[in-house]
């Protein structure tokens, strides 16, 4: 086993219940169970993958090399949808939808040409402060 393996395999805990992984520092979505992650330090990639086989990749990027992830890359593998890259490979494109205040969903992808849906969804992980400004 690689360094990099190694060091990737002691972070994860074992499955919990939310309350269990909130009262260990986890934030904690929709009251089912839950497994918390230490993530690493430079790149780091959560694969996962459902009973049907549908999977989907989350990729922790940060901005300097070794540095803390300060972006996460979504990318759903099964859409059976592609459109050509910037080299002109395939890579898949899904749907999306966000929801904002009040549950008005601000952005759904069902409404767009294939080529206009994401094949990459980024969320950038903005400390507090940078927020605030």
């Amino acid at each position: 086993m690689d360094r990099q393996t190694s060091r990737a395999s002691i972070c994860q805990l074992p499955v919990m219940t939310s309350a269990d992984a909130e009262s260990i520092g986890f934030a904690i979505f929709n009251h089912v169970p839950t497994l918390p992650i230490d993530i690493p330090d430079g790149g780091f990639t959560v694969s996962a993958k459902t009973s049907e086989g549908l999977r989907v990749t989350l990729y922790f990027g940060p901005y300097r090399t070794g540095g803390p992830p300060r972006c996460i890359d979504i990318q759903y593998h099964d859409a059976g949808m592609t459109v050509p890259d910037g080299g002109g490979s395939p890579v898949p494109v899904f749907d999306m939808l966000t929801i904002a205040e009040k549950g008005r969903h601000t952005y759904d992808s069902r409404k767009s040409d294939i080529s206009e849906k994401p094949s990459i969804a980024v969320l950038l992980l903005d400390k507090p402060e940078a927020a605030a400004r």
